[in-house]
């Protein structure tokens, strides 16, 4: 009877053991199962034939991408650092990104998403070969504005009765935001333009500073006085390499350096055949300071910004140089190693006690085609690339 009962007591052990597990089984709350995410993706969709890319170095070329998450969009980076984040919800976006290669080489770019849960993408990856040198660059003229401020009653009365003063985006060795200023309405100005030529040669690409002449108040000849402000000093040595003026008040010494710029200039109304040569059809005879047999004159000064910008001929100035565009509807590098005589007592070397001196420079002013009867067209001047370059 001991045996039989001692098989009995086991029996009951192990069924209590039994229920025990089972009763404990159901009393936990497994709950839902946990959803399952597709993985994050990210593409680059544009430009569309990835291989073989190029750009200028210091010159932003445009990538757009698309990123996907179920899960919800947290981060995209490139090469590990973050470049966009996200914070409501987001299940896609596409968006343009600019890289801006700072030395010639190739450049390999990889970008990687990770969703809201931490799941990082397999990754986009691009190579970009960076080439040319632009120099010592002031401004890519590329950027859009970002804001307008509309200035008026500026002295003295007869070089301004307003004045409209735009702060656009930058891309070069000094600055990162730069202002322009229209001087008495003198001209139609637009930021980050798109470029005149779709087939331009590689250094050329990229958006451009459009300009468009207005009627002066003095008359139609067509001026534009289009001050530059990168609001602060150009390196002094820099200044200083640049050609300068001679003794005699005459001319240049050379220097090892150069300000250059790459002009494009639409003649979409007048031609400009009528703007240049001994007999132009229209415009004064011989616009101040040009020879309109050489071709369509730029005057460029280099100046100290707040002592030039409200005094319409010397004060500020530390030198200028003069040089024609002799063809139009094609990019043309400009290179200003030519005095612009006709101002040359208000430069510093001459008499002018208020003339900018070489560790004073921070602005630079651009007069494109003063007098040349092109006021009243529909012609388009653009700009790029304004950089400071050794003399080769």
């Amino acid at each position: 009877m001991k045996n039989l009962a001692e098989k009995w007591n086991r029996v009951a052990t192990t069924l209590v053991m039994a229920l025990i597990v089972t009763i404990s089984s159901c009393g936990e709350d497994d709950g839902p199962a946990e959803e399952v995410f597709a993985d994050p993706t990210v593409e680059i969709t544009a430009p569309t034939d990835l291989s073989n890319l190029q750009v200028l170095v210091a010159s932003p070329i445009t990538l757009t991408l698309m990123v996907e998450a179920e899960a919800g969009l947290s981060s995209v980076s490139l090469d590990g650092s973050s470049i966009k984040t996200y914070s409501q919800g987001e299940l896609s976006d596409t968006f343009d990104y600019e890289f801006i290669p700072s030395e010639n080489g190739t450049f390999s770019l990889t970008f990687t998403v990770e969703d809201a849960r931490g799941t990082m993408a397999q990754s986009a990856s691009v190579s970009v070969e960076a080439v040319g040198d632009p120099g010592f660059l002031l401004a890519d003229f590329g950027g859009e504005a970002t804001s307008t401020v509309t200035l008026a009653s500026i002295d003295p009365d007869y070089w301004d009765a307003d004045r409209v003063v735009t702060t656009f985006d930058v891309n070069g060795s000094l600055t990162s935001s730069a202002t322009f200023e229209n001087v008495n309405n003198q001209f139609t100005i637009v930021s980050g333009a798109d470029n005149p030529d779709a087939e331009a040669d590689l250094v050329f690409q990229g958006k451009a500073l459009r300009v468009e002449k207005n009627p002066a108040p003095w008359g139609t000849a067509g001026w534009s006085h289009i001050m530059f402000d990168f609001g602060t000093n150009i390196e002094q040595a820099t200044v200083e390499a640049l050609p300068q003026l001679n003794g005699e008040l005459t001319g240049l010494t050379p220097g090892s350096k150069v300000v250059e710029v790459d002009v494009y200039y639409d003649d979409a109304g007048i031609s400009f055949d009528q703007l240049i040569g001994d007999s132009p059809a229209v415009g004064d005879a011989a616009p101040f300071g040009s020879d309109r047999s050489l071709g369509y004159s730029f005057f460029l000064m280099l100046t100290k910004h707040e002592d030039h910008r409200f005094n319409p001929d010397g004060a500020g100035a530390y030198i200028g140089y003069r040089e024609y565009l002799t063809e139009a509807n094609t990019w043309t590098t400009l290179r200003f190693d030519e005095l612009y005589l006709e101002s040359v007592g208000n430069f510093f070397g001459s008499d002018n006690e208020n003339a900018a001196s070489s560790d004073e420079v921070d602005a630079i002013k651009i007069i494109a085609g003063g007098g040349y009867g092109d006021g009243q067209s529909a012609n388009a001047i653009y700009f790029r690339n304004l950089r400071i370059v050794d003399v080769q």
